[in-house]
């Protein structure tokens, strides 16, 4: 089809398409389809939207993975290498951490194995679906312009017999190509709407095995830290005796004495013994000497020590950024909004979403709205 024949087509459609709209030509309506072609956007749209969720949890358990990093370091830094939880926290960091930071790499590849490919390529037959259906309505138009044009003929006096027949047979191979087609996307849609949940199946399977064996993975490794702290009371934090002056007693009075003056001192419960699973060692507050040599195992020096071996830096990641060829509105709070040929940096990659961070914000978005800078 040449150019100008293409602008002369496109243009009569647009005109079909308009005065149908009005009222101004007949347009044909297939409710069957209609009905089904609305059950197979939300059924697509619902499956898009599953693969962003998976990427969602899956960011989720990446800053939770970083979190479980710093907390353990942050643990590490509470002791000094002479107490004896200073090995047990060393653990959690070097021997928990790494192992909980495996199994999530464990899940990524899982899920790149068993769910985000095999759903890429399911959601082909939905793309080739919305293609046939956008060629479907082109042709819904075209049959309803050439049969408008037909009567409209028939109803003049003075049309030429040959030129009638011409506009039926035109009219009439347009009918035969939009109802091939009509046919043909009924019955395939339908199938695959029935076909969609033995699909979720295995997927659902894999989606839940994928998070069990992360889950389950991670407690394990944390229960061999956990069996650590059999002789230590859990309990004995809620009502922690304070070990400075007493606000009543104290040399300043501040503005925040006055809020603790009324609370009674976990000390001062005759049932409270801060004393008790603290070891074989025991710290008398009516002998207490203050030069005195720390218990083995508690240290009266915090923050003032040897500072604890500090673990060499992890290399840093190159960042990866790509910048944007069109802009893109995000429809709620998971997606990221930007504009055209603004670089946003790469968080995530796989599939047709990807998550990234432009301007303090996080979220997905359509990859094939970027290109990699």
């Amino acid at each position: 089809m040449s150019f100008l024949k293409k602008v002369s087509t496109n243009v009569a459609r647009a005109k079909q398409m308009a005065m149908a709209k009005v009222g101004q030509a007949e347009a044909t309506v297939d409710a069957q389809f209609n009905q089904l072609e609305t059950m197979f956007k939300e059924q697509y749209h619902k499956m898009k939207k599953l693969t962003k969720y998976v990427q969602s949890y899956q960011s989720a358990i990446a800053d939770l993975g970083n979190a479980q990093q710093g907390m353990s370091q942050m643990i590490i830094d509470q002791y000094e290498p002479t107490d004896s939880m200073f090995t047990v926290a060393s653990r959690l960091k070097d021997e928990a951490s790494v192992k909980i930071e495996q199994h999530r790499d464990q899940m990524e590849k899982y899920y790149a194995e068993n769910f985000y490919q095999p759903i890429e390529r399911y959601l082909v037959q939905y793309k080739l679906i919305e293609e046939r259906i956008n060629e479907r309505n082109t042709r819904l138009i075209d049959m309803d312009r050439y049969n408008g044009e037909v009567k409209a003929l028939m109803s003049r006096t003075d049309t030429v017999p040959t030129k009638l027949q011409v506009a039926k047979d035109k009219a009439d191979a347009k009918r035969m190509e939009y109802g091939s087609l009509n046919e043909e996307l009924i019955q395939d849609i339908q199938k695959l709407i029935a076909d969609r949940s033995r699909f979720f199946d295995a997927l659902f399977a894999n989606l839940v095995q994928g998070q069990t064996e992360y889950l389950a993975g991670s407690a394990q490794s944390l229960s061999a830290i956990d069996a650590s702290f059999v002789n230590v009371n859990r309990t004995a934090v809620r009502n922690w005796a304070r070990c400075i002056t007493d606000p009543a007693q104290s040399a300043f009075r501040g503005a925040s004495a006055a809020e603790v003056c009324g609370q009674s001192s976990p000390a001062a419960d005759s049932a409270y013994d801060p004393n008790m699973n603290m070891g074989s060692q025991s710290v008398s507050n009516s002998s207490f000497d203050p030069n005195a040599s720390a218990p083995s195992g508690i240290s009266l020096d915090k923050g003032f020590g040897s500072p604890a071996p500090v673990a060499a830096a992890a290399p840093v990641a190159a960042v990866v950024r790509a910048k944007a060829l069109y802009p893109f509105q995000g429809q709620d709070a998971s997606e990221l909004t930007f504009q055209f040929n603004e670089e946003i940096i790469v968080l995530r990659q796989g599939g047709e979403w990807w998550e990234g961070e432009l301007n303090g914000r996080r979220g997905l978005f359509p990859s094939n709205y970027v290109k990699l800078c």
